[in-house]
């Protein structure tokens, strides 16, 4: 995956010319030059882009991108100008309005989401049967069969929490299943952790690939393979200056390092006592990360964001992005809290790169 330019204030005007002439050229030098297809997309539940920047890296484009979350879209936007994104209900979407937003006929080559993972997750414990987000994966597979009964569709990638996979929610996942095979495909499923795939984080979650059949009949998707090495967070995140502490009336774009690079104001006595060890869990809200094993799921409820290896104070913004493997180009908009909201949300960009490159080859295209 090509690196992205550094995204330090200050840096002068000719920083990007170095970086291109360092970085970049000797890479792509190395690099066959092969003539890829780029390939088009529609993403659903894009939330902050964290799956598309991943399929962008492996020459996929978001051509539409939609999301319930005003500040997931305003943060899409500014991530990816090459593509549309608006808020929507993903459940009122129509064929109809998909071709008005996008100009034409519009006919991807896959489509890429998941559904708000929180009602099926283990760590709900007010999980209800009737949820409204339980038939986000009905509403995802009804509009695939509609797309792919108009212009084939070669493929799609559905993410989830594992909890899916449980007892309590096994009907709806075969459901699930059921009705993504009736939309055309071939459904393969897999569980793939983050800490195998390049990500200093664990994070299980459960990954759907459909091939369309008939447009790929002898075709299967071929999962990535692990990776020997795992991640630290101090690889990560050790070599960081301290971030900016909240406080109101803040610019982002005056901090340094980077306009994400800040964090909650440490107010809790167990900040100031050194109780807070490195590893250590006390209850949920307070998980003290170690340096060299990767970090615990980035999924931080109620502002639960995990404490720094030192103990002082909680991970800035950018650090949990980093441990998501945001490029470090990549901005988050919007309050603290919305931004604490939307890295959580994201799937860590270096897994999805390497979930595209493996449709890609299983594919052939």
């Amino acid at each position: 995956m090509t690196k992205s330019p550094p995204f330090i204030k200050g840096q002068k005007d000719n920083s990007v010319k170095k970086w291109v002439q360092k970085e970049l050229l000797p890479e792509l030098l190395a690099k066959p030059q092969l003539q890829e297809k780029q390939l088009t997309l529609l993403s659903l539940f894009c939330g902050p882009g964290g799956l598309d920047q991943g399929f962008k890296d492996a020459n996929f484009l978001t051509e539409l991108a939609f999301d319930i979350d005003q500040e997931a879209v305003n943060t899409f936007r500014a991530n990816h100008l090459a593509s549309r994104a608006y808020v929507r209900d993903i459940t009122q979407l129509s064929l109809n309005e998909l071709d008005n937003l996008y100009g034409g006929i519009f006919s991807p080559d896959g489509v890429i989401g998941g559904p708000p993972c929180q009602s099926f997750s283990f760590s709900n414990v007010h999980q209800s049967d009737d949820d409204p987000r339980h038939k986000l994966p009905e509403s995802y597979a009804a509009l695939l069969k509609r797309l792919n009964e108009r212009h084939p569709l070669s493929f799609f990638l559905f993410e989830n929490v594992l909890g899916l996979l449980g007892k309590k929610h096994k009907y709806k996942y075969e459901l699930f299943k059921k009705l993504f095979q009736e939309a055309g495909f071939t459904i393969y499923e897999q569980t793939l952790d983050a800490k195998n795939y390049g990500v200093p984080q664990e994070r299980p979650r459960i990954f759907i690939v459909g091939i369309n059949y008939r447009k790929h009949p002898n075709k299967k998707w071929v999962p990535p393979q692990p990776e020997n090495v795992v991640k630290t967070v101090r690889e990560t995140i050790g070599n960081l200056p301290e971030p900016v502490y909240f406080k109101k009336g803040l610019n982002p774009d005056e901090f340094p390092i980077h306009p994400n690079h800040w964090c909650l104001v440490p107010k809790s006595d167990k900040f100031k006592s050194g109780n807070l060890k490195e590893g250590q869990m006390i209850g949920r809200s307070f998980r003290t990360l170690w340096w060299d094993k990767p970090s615990w799921t980035v999924a931080y409820g109620h502002r639960e964001v995990h404490v720094h290896p030192n103990g002082h104070r909680r991970l800035s913004i950018y650090e949990a992005m980093l441990l998501q493997t945001f490029p470090e180009n990549y901005r988050l908009t919007g309050t603290l809290s919305a931004q604490i909201r939307l890295v959580s949300e994201a799937v860590p960009v270096i897994l999805a790169w390497r979930i595209a490159q493996s449709i890609r080859e299983s594919l052939g295209i």
